[in-house]
């Protein structure tokens, strides 16, 4: 019986690191290629982090939902997503000299990168719906 059909680890891929967002990618998916006759859901990265792939300064809580994904062909995936934060370095951007100016001269001082955390999500996806397999034990 075929219950998780696409194991997915879905993670962050901040653009710009200090700007605290970025957008979701596919880090790792089984299978890697599509099944002819299933393939994998478009746009899942999306679906996990709904209200974008943002970074933070302090590590959220875990979260766990289980929902359905309808794609553009009116197939239903039911998907099961766990997401937790992982610490990521990040230093702050250094200002460059314009046009020729010449930047002052600052004391060296050790400059600590400020410590953000990521999202990263693991998501199983079935066509069947069998929820309650999903579902963490009481």
């Amino acid at each position: 019986m075929e219950i998780a059909a696409f194991p997915a680890g879905v993670g962050s891929a901040a653009t710009q690191p200090w700007s605290g967002d970025g957008q979701g990618q596919i880090l790792q998916r089984f299978p890697e290629k599509d099944w002819e006759d299933n393939p994998f859901p478009q746009g899942i990265e999306l679906f996990c982090q709904p209200s974008g792939w943002q970074l933070f300064t302090k590590r959220n809580p875990p979260t766990f939902f289980v929902a359905v994904l309808t794609d553009i062909n009116s197939e239903r995936h039911y998907c099961a997503c766990f997401t937790f934060w992982e610490a990521v370095e990040s230093a702050q951007p250094q200002s460059h000299p314009r046009n020729g100016e010449e930047e002052e001269e600052e004391p060296s001082s050790p400059v600590q990168p400020a410590q953000l955390f990521a999202p990263k999500s693991l998501v199983l996806v079935s066509r069947l719906d069998h929820a309650e397999v999903f579902r963490p034990a009481p």
